[in-house]
């Protein structure tokens, strides 16, 4: 198999992804927005498979109660489309979002993982609060976060 690439993309490109794995319950692809997609400091990635996209992630500069940090930023709507899912796409884009945020400084990265992506974000260094909570129409959550 070819490897993968990653590279920016523009907010737009995610939305397909993002209904079909994270938000089913939207009904038009297009609202699949996050109000903060075109901030000057958002980052869209896209993990490709030749010309397909197979995995995104957006990426905030936010902070949190739960952290301490001097720069930090926060990875959302991350999905993976199911038929490439245990192929290593989504750890690809995590890890050029690591090097990414390193050279901007950048000192934690912090997550909503849903319950069933805790193991996939422990494999990739991320540390996780004991606390589970529930994101109403999702499921299940943990805080997780990795220093940079």
């Amino acid at each position: 198999m070819k490897n993968f690439e990653v590279r920016q993309i523009a907010a737009v490109q995610t939305y397909p992804l993002r209904h079909k794995v994270l938000w089913p319950h939207i009904l038009k692809e297009e609202d699949c927005i996050i109000d903060i997609d075109n901030r000057e400091d958002a980052i869209h990635l896209g993990c490709f498979q030749g010309e397909e996209l197979v995995s995104i992630g957006s990426l905030f500069q936010m902070s949190s109660s739960k952290v301490v940090a001097k720069t930090p930023y926060r990875l959302r709507a991350m999905a993976t489309d199911p038929s490439w899912r245990g192929k290593n796409a989504g750890k690809e884009l995590i890890l050029f979002a690591f090097d990414l945020l390193r050279k901007r400084k950048v000192d934690i990265l912090w997550c909503d993982a849903r319950k069933i992506a805790v193991g996939f974000y422990s494999s990739l260094g991320f540390e996780m609060l004991p606390e589970e909570y529930e994101v109403p129409r999702i499921g299940p959550h943990y805080f997780m976060w990795k220093k940079l």
